[in-house]
């Protein structure tokens, strides 16, 4: 799906395996003036947002409270920020976020993510979508500890899908 400059990543919800339902992942065009991105992130997000960066040219995006709302655990978030990190993520990041470029030189916006990576991020979204669906989303394990083994595997898989 060429022509996305964002990408908003719900979370897997869980629910049984036998209804394989995907999240609605969103491909969108990200504003680039300043006032009018920082509204749509808030929008996108549900609430004032916290960017963090684990790759040199991405950004997510979630909400700076969603953990203690509680929102949905962001398992397919958390193991992109893990596949680029290099390591597991220990903390979580919860409810729907999204993915940019990085923060502009002049720190008043985030840049469009570019059209070889906004492929890239969508393959390995779609990767760790699947593996979570697969494995009916573990999150009685999950919300314990995001470090356990188990995990690993989701990001073995999502790094596969990137190479």
């Amino acid at each position: 799906m060429p022509g996305f400059t964002a990408l908003v990543v719900r979370p897997v919800i869980d629910h049984p395996v036998d209804t394989p339902d995907h999240p609605e992942h969103k491909c969108l065009i990200l504003p680039t003036d300043p006032d009018v991105q920082a509204d749509w992130l808030h929008d996108e997000v549900g609430g004032i947002t916290e960017a963090a960066a684990w790759h040199r040219s991405l950004t997510i995006h979630v909400h700076d409270n969603g953990q203690n709302f509680p929102l949905e655990p962001n398992a397919v978030l958390w193991t992109l920020a893990s596949v680029w990190r290099g390591q597991p993520l220990d903390y979580l990041l919860s409810g729907a976020g999204v993915i940019t470029g990085p923060e502009r030189a002049d720190r008043k916006a985030y840049e469009e993510l570019p059209p070889q990576l906004a492929e890239q991020t969508l393959k390995a979204v779609d990767a760790a979508t699947d593996w979570w669906i697969e494995h009916d989303y573990n999150l009685p394990i999950w919300a314990h500890d995001p470090t356990l083994a188990a995990f690993r595997d989701a990001i073995v898989h999502t790094r596969r899908a990137l190479y």
